[in-house]
Parts: C-alpha cells; structure tokens; sequence
C-alpha cells in the first residue's frame, strides 16, 4: 500500500509541474457540482438512508473538486484516485482483524459507493465546459476511481463468500494494478515524445506493457501469493488499451462536414478527394471494430474472472490515456457494480428474468430514455453546456431510484443494463450518425456513460427505498409521487423565474 500511494503522489508531482496549470473551470462552477452534492445528501437525509451517505458524498464532492481543478494537469488527477485508494484500503486494514474488515462490511462499501457518486456528481455535469484535453484527463480520473470501486467492492464480496485469509489480497490487488496502469503509461513519455515517429513510440507502449505485466506478475504471485491468472487478465486490459490508443489515432482528423473537402494524407490523397460518405464508412468500421473490442474484452472477462476480473480488466484499461480507453474503463466499471446490486437482492444466481413484462419493458425505458438524453444533449449541450449536464445528471438519478421504488429490484436493473449498453454504442457511433466533430459531439456520447454509472451508484445507495416501495401500499405510493411532482414543478417555476430574471436584465438599458 505504501508503494502504491508513493507511485500516486510521485505521478500527481510531476505532471502538476510538468503542466503547472489548473483546468479552465470558472471558479464559480465546481460549487456548481458541490450543490449537486448537497442536493443529494439532503435528499438521503429526508430519506432516512445512514449518515456515512452523506458523510461520503460532501468527501467525494471535495474529491471531485480536486480532479477538476488537476484536469489541466495530465494524469496528476489519476494519481490522486490512487494515492485515495491506498489510503481507503490502509485504514481498511487498520481493523487488525481479517474477519472485521472495513471494507468488507455493509458499511463500509456505503462509504466507497458514496464518494463515488460523489466525484461524479461534481466531475460529470462540467464536461461539457471543459477542453477536451481537460475532460479526457478528468474521465480517465473517473474511471479510475470507479474501477477501483468495483474491484474493491467485489474483492470484499469475495471475502464475505470464501474463507478468511490472512492477508485480504482481494482488495489489496486491485489498489497495486491501479498503481502499475500509472507505471504503464509514464514508460512511453521517457521513450517518445509527441513528435517522435510511431515505432519508437509503438517499442515505447510495447515496453510500458512488458513492464505492467511483469510487474503485476511479481505482485500476484511472489507479494500476495495467489494466481497469476489476475495478473494476465490485468495485462490483457492494458494490451486492450494499447490497442484502443492505437485505434483512435487511426480516425484522423474526424468527418468532414456535408460540402466540405475530406482532409486525408497519403496515397488516396494524391489520388484525389475522398468522399464523405467513403470516409463515414471508414470511422464506422473502425467504431464497430472499437465496440468489438471492448464487447469482448467485457465478454472474456466476465466469463473467465466474473465481476472482480471485470473491473481488473478496466483498471488495464487506462494505462495509456485515450478516449476509448476512458469509455472501456466507464463500461467495465459499471457492470460489476451493476452486479453488486442484483448481489444486495438475492439475484446474483437468477440474474435478470427478461420474460417478465415488466423487465422488459424497463429494458426498453432504459435505452429510451439515454437515446433521449443524448438527443437533449446534443439540442441544447453546444448553447447552454452546464445547464444540460445539470438536468441530465439529476434525471440519472431520479429516474432509476423511481423504477425502483415504484417497481422493483429486476426492472431497475434491466433498465440500468439498457441505459448503460444504449450509452456505450452511443459514445462509439453518435460523432458518425450526427455528422459532427469536435468536443461537443465526442463528449454526448461518452457522457452517458457516466451518467450511467452514476444511476448505478445511486442505485445501489438507495436499497432501502426500493425494499420499502416493495411493501408500501398504493396510497404511499400515490403520495410519494405527487410529492415528487410537485418539487419538480416548484424546481420548473423557480427556473423558469430565474430566466425570465436573466433576460430582463439583459435588456435593461445601462445607466
């Protein structure tokens, strides 16, 4: 834990030196993101949910800060997760008895899975105001500390099913894998630089991968004493995101709007002009390709190493910074976690019965309603970027808890599951479909995706709600709902004041 920390704090120094600047967020925003936060902690508290919730949203709020104001920074904000994330597994064993790991209990795993919600509640609804080489550093924070998350809380699952051992390398691993991505991605800026040609920069990601693996290798097998297996799944991930940067840098210079020359190098350009709808074609493929890619990487990890090797295999994943590393990272965290919430249920052996009327409608609800945030996204996200992310983070939470309450666990779930695959195809083809380039189309995508892990995360807070909206009676239901109703109307005519507020004052003449 002590190495994995220095590695943290070593990799934070440097890139805020190398960097030596801040993200480019107002100073007025991240409180933006911390009210989110109080919004949230007072609603757990009206609802009655354990005070470490809240104590754990204000802790991932403050947390979130710190990744925004390090977006500028490279991956100082990675370093931070990591350098968290040994802290929080350190105190876990300060317990002193394996039986009694912090962690391991109920409580413990409330505390993670709310300062979680809490880094995405401030990080999520300011992607839209960032530069993209800012909001890609912030995902790739993100991702890291969710992916921690699961592992961890899939490690402490993995205790509480098993034995006792002496040395609770569950979730021990998953913190060192998370500092060896770090390790991973520095090895090529020592090789390469951003103009040296690409084989040395291919030998420069070859040898950040021999070097992860082995040393991954040698913290299984000689440090923790367990399977190598975890260690080349892990190696897997990071060869998964060596082929991901490869395949984005690949797509060129994006798609050239309708009229307009296609930009291309090479042969064909000497040929003569390139078509848009041939180039489309091109990013479509290499889209599907990426799908593929992290489809399988999902598909081979689940089967071989469940939900813990899953999450492993994300932690490989953002060992060199790309955004299709950020959005396998995203994915791979969210369906272990959206297995841990089947797992609280009782439903991690029958999963999610697709037969039932209900469920399956709840499926399609799910992917209706990211099709539908992307498409209010990409209507109002380009002219009014912070108000968008500030809605579609507040229906993220509300409308999962709701499903929930009003339903069950099975519908809740299967509209989790719609949302988080409609977000995933979305972020690889919607820059395609939508004939756009540049950081508004790249972000409406990817977006979802933590959107849908922070529906995920809710989720699994609010397990309380959807046991008592199981045995609440239609009365209660019928009240809760009104109440609901009326709060959004009060929220609506509140904004709906503050606009009509806003444009009087623009219009005012100056005196």
């Amino acid at each position: 834990m002590a190495i994995a920390a220095a590695i943290g704090l070593v990799v934070l120094l440097l890139e805020a030196i190398r960097y030596r600047r801040w993200g480019s967020v107002r100073r007025w925003q991240p409180a933006v993101g911390l009210g989110l936060v109080v919004l949230a902690a007072l609603g757990c508290w009206l609802g009655q949910l354990p005070d470490l919730i809240l104590l754990a949203l204000l802790l991932g709020g403050l947390v979130g800060v710190g990744l925004l104001g390090l977006s500028g920074c490279g991956r100082a904000g990675q370093g931070l997760v990591v350098l968290l994330l040994s802290l929080a597994a350190w105190q876990s064993l300060a317990i002193g008895s394996p039986s009694r790991i912090g962690i391991a209990e109920q409580h413990g795993m409330l505390f993670l899975w709310g300062c979680g919600l809490g880094m995405g509640l401030v990080g999520i609804p300011l992607l839209g105001v960032l530069a993209e080489t800012e909001a890609l550093s912030l995902l790739m924070a993100l991702g890291q500390g969710w992916s921690g998350i699961a592992a961890i809380t899939w490690g402490s699952r993995l205790l509480e099913m098993g034995s006792q051992p002496d040395l609770p390398w569950q979730v021990l691993l998953p913190v060192g894998l998370a500092a060896l991505s770090l390790v991973a991605g520095t090895v090529p800026l020592l090789t390469a630089s951003e103009d040296s040609p690409g084989l040395l920069s291919a030998v420069g990601h070859g040898v950040g991968w021999l070097v992860a693996l082995a040393l991954a290798l040698a913290l299984t097998r000689n440090g923790l004493y367990q399977d190598p297996f975890w260690a080349l799944l892990y190696g897997v991930g990071v060869l998964l995101s060596w082929a991901l940067l490869a395949l984005e840098n690949q797509m060129g210079q994006g798609i050239p709007a309708p009229g307009e020359p296609a930009h291309v190098s090479g042969p064909e350009a000497l040929a003569g002009r390139v078509s848009v709808a041939e180039q489309q074609g091109r990013l479509l493929w290499r889209a599907c390709v990426g799908l593929t890619l992290v489809g399988g990487g999902a598909l081979l990890a689940l089967r071989l190493g469940g939900s813990y090797g899953a999450a492993l295999l994300g932690l490989g994943c953002l060992a060199f910074p790309s955004r299709w590393g950020a959005m396998a990272a995203l994915f791979l965290s969210a369906r272990p976690l959206l297995q841990n919430l089947l797992h609280q249920f009782n439903l991690q052996v029958a999963g999610i019965d697709l037969t039932q009327p209900y469920v399956s409608a709840a499926l399609y609800l799910g992917m209706a309603a990211m099709a539908l945030a992307a498409l209010l996204h990409w209507l109002y996200g380009p002219d009014k970027p912070l108000q968008t992310g500030i809605a579609l983070t507040l229906a993220s939470l509300a409308l999962p808890v709701g499903v929930g309450y009003f339903i069950h666990a099975q519908p809740q779930a299967a509209f989790l599951l719609g949302a988080l695959t409609t977000a995933l195809i979305l972020a690889a083809l919607q820059p395609i479909l939508l004939q756009q380039e540049g950081r508004g189309a790249e972000s409406l995508g990817i977006r979802g995706l933590g959107l849908a892990v922070l529906a995920i995360l809710g989720s699994n807070l609010s397990r309380d709600w959807t046991v008592t909206g199981f045995h609440a009676t239609r009365w209660e239901r019928a009240l809760v709902l009104a109440g609901v109703v009326g709060i959004l109307a009060l929220i609506l005519l509140l904004w709906q004041g503050w606009s009509l507020w806003q444009s009087r004052r623009m219009r005012a003449p100056a005196r």
